[in-house]
């Protein structure tokens, strides 16, 4: 995209400052934001332990922060997913005995919306000292179980380009937002 998704402006809020809302609806006490800095109300900041290697860094970041054992991950640029998909999640999660509970839609998992024990943070190291950077491959190394997202799928889209930007824009102006 160019700049900082997080930065991008959707009915008068930043994609950060909606998911920061979103988060704290859902009962989320404390927000790890990885990877950037800035300025969001009741947001902590958490610098990537490893730079440069993408979502699997800031999970590294995040986990090593945590003050709880389970951290609900959300994607700064999925800014439409409702709050009930993200309480689901949590329900789901805390009901479950699995290290890692995802969202799964349309086009399968999501490994961004979902909860992930902190316990984790070993394996995260381990993965990328094996050169690996994906989050599926540490999904591939613990269990996992999915909550189905039977919602509008419009509503999944990830804002990746500007194209992206201006079908959120369309749909979140449609939406009343």
């Amino acid at each position: 995209m160019g700049i900082d998704k997080a930065d991008l402006v959707l009915g008068g809020r930043t994609l950060l400052e909606i998911q920061t809302e979103k988060m704290k609806e859902a009962g989320v006490a404390d927000i790890l934001v990885s990877g950037r800095r800035g300025y969001a109300s009741g947001v902590r900041y958490v610098e990537d332990k490893s730079a440069g290697v993408g979502p699997l860094g800031g999970l590294q970041a995040c986990f090593a922060a945590a003050a709880c054992e389970d951290c609900l991950v959300l994607s700064v640029d999925v800014p439409l997913i409702p709050i009930s998909v993200l309480t689901s999640l949590l329900e789901a999660h805390f009901t479950g005995s699995e290290a890692v509970t995802l969202l799964s839609g349309e086009g399968g998992i999501e490994p961004l919306i979902g909860v992930y024990r902190t316990d984790l943070l070993s394996e995260v190291a381990e993965v990328l000292e094996s050169g690996k950077r994906s989050v599926r491959a540490l999904l591939d190394r613990t269990g996992w179980q999915t909550v189905p997202y039977r919602g509008d799928p419009a509503l999944l889209l990830n804002c990746n380009t500007p194209e992206d930007y201006e079908t959120l824009r369309r749909l979140a102006g449609g939406m009343g937002k």
